[in-house]
């Protein structure tokens, strides 16, 4: 039989897959992709004439480009079945211009997960291509383009060739920077954490002074009046039982998933999405080519009544109809919610992570079983309890208990929140009882400063901003660590010198780019173009007419800055001049005066106050001296098996060990965390410029002997262990590696 149809999928990993659900009658091939795309060594976009692409065939895809014409030829009937959101739609509409395509005729199915229903309903129901959609992303693409070529060549020239500025990453480093801001500005408050012990029972949080409600008591005169009552009676002026309902989390979309993952897995953001793109192209499970998840790019926590009813069975089956969810309200408080997809969730309840383990790498495992419990906790029952609270008083001075007791536990029975509530039995207490405060508990503390981002909660803020969209947030984080404008600090974002200039001189001269709302607006603004409610083209024009006005204004001082002679504190090698800072095609250096002098530094990686090149005079030196000093290392007591001192050297993965005759010995070491960390709180002595660690390493040695003499020989194969270092700190690895794989935990 002729296969007379051809479905063209994204990626080659769904094609045999669907090929299989759908019959002899059907081809199915992957464009791997796009096929079309801006060109990369140009803008590309025409700004005088209506922001007209010039898209180009991306380079080694014109073999791809010539299988799907040929085999559109040969086939009655073509259906483009790219992802399911903007940029799929785009992709469907590169590949329906690149093969002829009628564009009125219903060629476009979309599916939201890789399942015989989903992919045969989705061939008896195809559409148009919504250009709306594409005129969306379209528009989406040329923004970024406008922001990268436009304004990257200004920071190039103020800051390094290195840099460049984005619509979106640009922002996410603002939000960075500031807080960072506030973190070194804070200022610590003292503050008293206060309970009372009644009758040496009853233990009570500060809960109200003069009818205020108290968080962190700051004011010592209030406290001297707390320790005042202290041994005296207090009054109950309030008891009572509330009934209480805790529902379940919702089912995840694609902000959460990156953040749960983020902190239960320890995955960063684009690992999350490439680990999920897999779980939704599928694996083999017993012969069968099986999708295991939806599509993971959402913002949306809807479930179809199809999943509903699958959780249904299997909530029945094995908890009981009693723990069965009523109707899940999904979360759709705003426009910005795309509700055509559902929330992240197992195609198969039926398929449990502990029944699938042995066909998913350990990562798949770990994402599945939290989608897979995600899902099924959102659609579990509530969790009811009833709250006993009472409140005890004297002369205004208020202290508030509380105990809880689980009348069914709901949702409770496979996952409790992390704050668990107190639960007890609820005590004889009534209104008007009288209780002595018999113990004062009040601890001094003070006030933390704000916590860093970590990729969780700045995908958290990004959201709630409304900056960028789900299928964005792992690139935005990407670049930012790529182009070294953060580095990660115990988890969290801390930005670097360079991630603080590039926010500094774009807050100065593009200060719409870099604004929260401004950047949030534009978002709002694609989507009204999505739903066909404003022209892309408009929105282009608006948004490049501003630009360049701001441009015009950052020509202007960026010329100033340049012809500027800003002095340094560093003198040339002769002595007669002090080097002036210049701006060259690696960024910021210094150079002689002397037009015939060839001197230069480089100043990367040395932080000069905005202030300073205001003012004309930068200092310098001591940083310069400090990076020499760096770079040509400092002398430890450890020596080589050469009989070099070793010299602790920086480098870009931190400190190592290098020998002091390197270029002939080439002995290299790297360094233990533990000893890292010393190194870094500088808790090592020095002795006439030796850094003595010695002894630590030593300590270690001998520590690491004992383990091994402990562990014995490997009970696979009789070789000896060594320790090996991981992700979550030593281990024992079998030296008959790679024959032998054994490894264990260190007790």
């Amino acid at each position: 039989m002729t296969k007379n149809k051809l479905v063209i999928v994204e990626s080659p990993a769904k094609a045999k897959t669907i090929e299989k659900i759908l019959g002899k009658t059907y081809k199915v091939l992957s464009s791997y992709g796009h096929i079309i795309d801006l060109p990369k060594t140009k803008i590309g976009v025409d700004v005088n004439d209506n922001f007209k692409p010039s898209y180009n065939t991306i380079k080694g895809k014109g073999d791809i480009v010539k299988q799907l014409r040929d085999a559109a030829k040969k086939a009655d009937k073509v259906f483009l079945a790219s992802d399911p959101d903007r940029e799929g739609e785009s992709i469907a509409w590169h590949i329906a211009n690149a093969l002829k395509l009628n564009q009125d005729e219903n060629n476009r199915i979309e599916f939201n997960e890789i399942t015989e229903k989903a992919i045969k309903e989705a061939v008896k129901n195809p559409r148009k291509i919504d250009i709306n959609k594409v005129n969306s992303q379209q528009a989406r693409r040329i923004l970024d383009r406008l922001v990268g070529y436009e304004i990257s060549p200004f920071l190039w020239k103020m800051i390094s060739p290195n840099t460049s500025a984005g619509r979106v990453q640009s922002v996410a480093l603002k939000i960075i920077c500031e807080l960072e801001d506030k973190i070194k500005a804070f200022i610590p408050e003292k503050y008293w954490d206060i309970k009372g012990i009644f009758e040496e029972e009853f233990n009570l949080n500060l809960y109200k002074v003069e009818n205020e409600k108290i968080d962190k008591l700051k004011d010592e005169k209030i406290l001297k009046k707390i320790e005042k009552t202290h041994k005296k009676e207090y009054r109950v002026m309030s008891s009572k039982v509330s009934a209480k309902t805790k529902n379940p989390p919702l089912p995840l979309k694609t902000s959460t998933l990156q953040q749960l993952a983020s902190s239960y897995l320890g995955f960063s953001a684009s690992k999350t999405m490439m680990v999920a793109q897999k779980l939704y192209e599928g694996v083999e499970i017993r012969g069968e080519h099986r999708g295991l998840i939806t599509y993971m790019r959402t913002d949306s926590t809807r479930i179809s009544d199809e999943a509903k009813n699958m959780a249904k069975d299997y909530i029945i089956k094995n908890f009981g109809k009693e723990y069965l969810g009523t109707s899940v309200k999904t979360k759709k408080d705003n426009k910005k919610i795309q509700d055509a997809h559902e929330g992240i969730r197992p195609t198969n309840i039926d398929f449990t992570p502990e029944e699938i383990m042995q066909y998913l790498d350990k990562d798949q495992f770990k994402l599945y079983n939290l989608i897979w419990q995600r899902f099924l906790i959102s659609q579990l029952a509530a969790m009811k309890y009833e709250q006993f609270e009472y409140i005890l008083e004297r002369e205004n001075i208020e202290f508030r208990g509380s105990i809880n007791k689980i009348i069914f536990d709901g949702y409770y029975k496979i996952f409790k929140e992390d704050e668990e509530l107190p639960i007890g039995d609820f005590p004889d207490i009534k209104e008007g009882d009288i209780f002595t405060l018999t113990k004062l508990d009040v601890k001094e503390d003070y006030t933390k400063p704000p916590s860093r981002l970590t990729e969780s909660s700045l995908v958290k803020t990004l959201e709630t901003e409304g900056i960028g969209r789900p299928s964005t947030y792992a690139s935005i984080i990407e670049t930012l660590k790529k182009r070294e404008y953060v580095e990660l600090k115990n988890k969290s974002f801390v930005p670097t010198d360079v991630g603080y200039e590039v926010k500094s001189k774009l807050d100065k001269y593009f200060p719409n780019i870099m604004n929260i709302k401004f950047t949030a607006q534009m978002e709002d603004e694609l989507d009204e173009v999505d739903g066909g409610e404003k022209n892309w083209i408009d929105l282009l024009k608006e948004f490049y007419k501003e630009l360049q006005e701001y441009e015009e204004k950052c020509k202007i001082a960026l010329n100033e800055e340049l012809e500027k002679i800003v002095e340094s504190d560093v003198k040339s090698k002769d002595g007669k001049y002090y080097l002036i800072m210049k701006i060259g095609r690696f960024g910021k250096y210094l150079a002689s005066p002397d037009s015939e002098s060839k001197e230069n530094i480089s100043l990367k990686g040395i932080n000069i106050p905005m202030e300073d090149i205001k003012n004309g005079k930068i200092f310098v030196k001591e940083q310069l001296d400090l990076l020499n000093k760096k770079k040509e290392g400092q002398r430890t007591d450890l020596i080589s098996e050469t009989g070099y001192p070793m010299l602790l050297k920086y480098g870009r993965f931190g400190a190592y060990l290098e020998s002091e005759n390197y270029k002939e010995d080439e002995i290299r070491k790297t360094i233990p965390k533990e000893i890292k960390d010393k190194i870094e709180k500088k808790i090592f002595k020095e002795e006439d410029g030796i850094l003595l660690i010695k002894e630590s390493f030593e300590e270690i040695q001998r520590e690491e002997e004992r383990i091994l003499k402990q562990a014995g020989k490997c009970e696979k194969c009789g070789k000896p262990f060594k320790i090996g270092n991981g992700r979550w700190g030593k281990f024992l690895a079998c030296t008959g590696y790679p024959t032998c794989k054994n490894i264990k935990k260190i007790k």
